[in-house]
């Protein structure tokens, strides 16, 4: 399975690179010091899998990187690795839809087992995950661009499978977004979830 890694301290993330391409069914492509970097190179055998290492001091950059590698176009299942499980985090992975938050302090077996458990389709979280976005300290976010797509789609009355088929994703996909919405919008329905886009674009919202 080949996999890349982008960001982090360069010392460290070849460091990373050398034990994970040591472990079997793992081959490190490349790596990559950040995601512009990552696709100036455009290889034509892309990665099954990106690691991306995002620095928790620097906010803005992780959220961009985050963003950008899960656009509609992105090659291959997006992974996050970062030292301790934080809201903020946790929340934007949820929201761009990445595949996996796989921490720093896992070992190299259970960061191998990780990935290989997402490349076949499925997510991983960091066990406690949950409990982090329900503490007391949890401030509801504003929706992801993605988000914002489906509502407006959802507003249009269009199914789960056109919209799925209008963004490239899958119907799955679509339904985990749009439980993510009915529960930030705090709506039951469809309906609901097109007024609720009305108010917004009214200035409501």
């Amino acid at each position: 399975m080949a996999l890349t890694l982008i960001g982090g301290q360069r010392l460290l993330r070849e460091a990373t690179a050398n034990l994970l391409a040591r472990e079997d069914g793992l081959r490190v492509l490349t790596t990559f010091e950040s995601v512009a970097e990552y696709r100036e190179a455009r290889s034509e055998l892309p990665p099954a899998v990106v690691l991306l290492d995002c620095e928790e001091n620097n906010e803005a950059r992780w959220q961009g990187d985050i963003g950008e590698l899960c656009s509609p176009f992105a090659e291959g299942r997006i992974v996050v690795h970062c030292s301790e499980i934080r809201e903020d985090l946790i929340r934007c992975a949820i929201d761009h839809g990445v595949s996996g938050v796989i921490l720093k302090s896992y070992t190299t077996k259970q960061t191998r087992d990780a990935i290989a458990y997402i490349a076949t389709g499925r997510t991983v979280m960091p066990a406690g995950w949950q409990r982090v976005l329900a503490g007391p300290a949890y401030k509801p976010l504003g929706l992801s661009p993605r988000q914002r797509q489906i509502l407006a789609l959802v507003a249009q009355g269009r199914g789960n499978e056109e919209i799925a088929t209008e963004l490239e994703l899958s119907p799955n996909t679509v339904k985990f977004h749009i439980r993510e919405l009915y529960s930030r919008l705090g709506v039951r329905n469809r309906v609901e979830a097109a007024n609720e886009y009305a108010q917004m674009n009214r200035g409501g919202g």
